[in-house]
C-alpha cells in the first residue's frame, strides 16, 4: 500500500512575482483552491536557493514565461505575518518576503495545479477586483460568490498596493489584512 505523499512544511520564505507588461496590463490569475486572484509567487527554499532564482523559477513554472527583467520592490525582505496553506513556518505563523515587479516573455501556458483562469488586466480591472475583496471583508458576498467571481487574495492586495497598482486607504488595508488573519472560512 502506498503512503500518502508528505505534505510539504513551510520555510517561512516567500516570493510574489508582479508581472506587468506594457501592451497587455498586469498578469493574475484565480488561484486553483478558490483563495482570490494573484500573481505568481511560493515558497523559496522548496527547489531554489535565493529570492531571485525563486522568483525566475515560480514565473517558469506558473505561467511559462521566462523572466526578462525584475526590480525588488524593498531593498531587504519583509516579514509578514500571512497565514500558510502549510501550517506555521519556523518563525510561526508568516513569512520573510521580497515581492518583484517583472516583465517576462514567451507564450503563456498557465500551471492548472497553481491557476484555474489567468489573464492579463488593466489596472482600472485590477482596482476592481480590490473593490470586490472589500466586499468579501465586509461580509457582502457569499463564499459560493467568492469561489465564482474572486477578488484578490487579501496578502495579495498589500503587495499590488507596495507597487502603486491599486488604490486602497490605510484603514481599508488594515480591514483586509485583519481579516486575512483572522478569518477562517477562507484560509489557504
Amino acid at each position: 500500500m502506498n503512503a500518502a505523499p508528505k505534505k510539504k512544511e513551510c520555510d517561512g520564505y516567500s516570493v510574489a512575482v508582479i508581472i506587468i507588461d506594457p501592451q497587455l496590463g498586469i498578469l493574475i490569475g484565480d488561484i486553483s483552491d478558490g483563495r482570490g486572484a494573484s500573481g505568481v509567487g511560493g515558497h523559496v527554499t522548496d527547489d531554489f536557493e535565493s529570492y531571485v532564482e525563486a522568483a525566475h523559477g515560480e514565473v517558469l513554472e506558473e505561467t511559462g514565461l521566462t523572466v526578462t527583467s525584475l526590480t525588488p520592490l524593498f531593498d531587504d525582505e519583509v516579514w509578514r505575518p500571512n497565514p500558510c496553506k502549510r501550517g506555521d513556518g519556523p518563525d510561526g505563523p508568516g513569512h520573510f518576503w521580497q515581492v518583484y515587479v517583472a516583465e517576462a516573455e514567451g507564450c503563456l501556458e498557465p500551471d492548472k495545479g497553481s491557476f484555474s483562469k489567468m489573464r492579463w488586466v488593466s489596472k482600472a480591472d485590477l482596482q476592481k477586483l480590490v473593490e470586490r475583496t472589500l466586499l468579501r471583508v465586509r461580509g457582502e458576498l457569499t463564499d459560493e460568490e467568492w469561489v465564482s467571481e474572486p477578488g484578490i487574495t487579501f496578502s495579495w492586495v498589500r503587495w499590488l498596493a507596495e507597487a502603486d497598482l491599486i488604490t486602497v486607504t490605510g484603514p481599508e488595508l488594515r480591514e483586509i489584512e485583519k481579516f486575512m488573519l483572522t478569518d477562517k472560512t477562507n484560509r489557504p
